[in-house]
């Protein structure tokens, strides 16, 4: 009887020892694709690959200290090399990125998202796993690769982001497993700590007090919104700032099920994140607005005039917390 083919086994059949392999993220590089993207590009550089990590802008100051930065290319756009091998780390669909993508290039697609579009020739997906992280921690375990600290660094960041650390609805036990796991294997958690929760940038403050300063609420309270148009971020400087801390504060505040926090990076796009609590999915609400990503994490681009947006946006949110509440009271 043939034996199933392993993820790793699936992956390999495309790859190349001494060829280049390119890493694709999306265009909002995170603490789960960043890390999963450097902890599998390090590990492929062992096994004799040749990985780049594409990147539309230099990382994010507060993922400056993880390994494996020596592989990324910084490109605001352009094309993907003829026949190269393309693994999309973290990415819903065909969209994520700014690269064209040339017909000869295999796309080996890697995602835990609900909202994954199946776009690659091979799919290794898995909407239970708390992060693309764990994805490819089993991936390396598949492949009986022993997991140096460095790749464990990596992952464990990956992890602990993506699961507000290890605070969020989507951990499981497999989450504790391998996090510990990747603890065993060397994770530099003194050094995470630090870099993560200790040294936050000050853009970020001053971007929440902006921020704040919009704070709405509606549905009773239940909806929570807050905008930063292009005007002030322009003004502030502040256009390339996170605002994750923003969001997860908002939606915390009691009484909240739904946190939108709507960013418009250039003037007539705006970016939208959904953040809720216990009941909305807002995977289907970003969905509205052609976006994704998991039942209580989302997000969206909408092109339009920022006041438009957030109207139409926020009576969708409304609808969707009204009409789960008088699910969940059976009436």
């Amino acid at each position: 009887m043939k034996r199933k083919m392993s993820d790793w086994q699936k992956l390999q059949a495309y790859l190349t020892p001494g060829q280049e392999v390119v890493l694709l993220v999306h265009e909002k590089p995170d603490g789960d694709c960043l890390g999963s993207a450097l902890g599998f590009g390090l590990f492929l550089q062992d096994k004799g690959y040749e990985p780049v990590l594409y990147l539309p802008k230099p990382i994010p100051q507060q993922y400056d200290f993880l390994p494996g930065k020596a592989m990324i290319k910084v490109a605001a756009e352009g094309s993907v090399p003829e026949k190269t091998t393309i693994i999309a780390i973290d990415c819903g669909d065909l969209q994520r990125w700014n690269y064209s993508i040339p017909s000869s290039s295999p796309i080996l697609n890697v995602d835990h998202h609900v909202s994954n579009t199946m776009f690659g020739v091979v799919n290794v997906v898995n909407t239970n796993a708390s992060a693309a992280g764990e994805i490819i921690y089993q991936i390396m375990c598949e492949a009986d690769w022993n997991i140096t600290s460095e790749v464990a660094t990596c992952l464990y960041v990956a992890i602990s982001t993506d699961t507000g650390s290890f605070r969020y609805s989507n951990v499981t036990p497999e989450t504790f497993r391998i996090a510990g796991e990747l603890v065993r294997a060397g994770a530099e958690l003194d050094l995470i700590r630090n870099e993560l929760f200790e040294s936050r940038p000050l853009t970020e403050l001053i971007t929440m007090g902006r921020a704040l300063e919009s704070l709405t609420f509606s549905a009773q309270s239940r909806v929570a919104c807050a905008h930063l148009s292009h005007a002030v971020l322009s003004k502030e400087n502040l256009l390339d700032a996170e605002t994750d801390g923003i969001i997860g504060m908002m939606r915390a505040t009691e009484g909240v099920e739904l946190a939108i926090v709507f960013k418009e990076p250039e003037s007539g796009k705006v970016r939208v994140s959904f953040r809720s609590k216990s009941y909305v999915d807002v995977n289907q609400l970003a969905q509205l607005f052609q976006g994704g990503g998991h039942p209580r994490a989302a997000g969206c681009t909408i092109e339009g005039e920022i006041t438009e947006v957030i109207s139409r946006v926020v009576s969708e949110a409304n609808r969707l917390v009204t009409e789960g509440s008088i699910d969940e009271r059976g009436n």
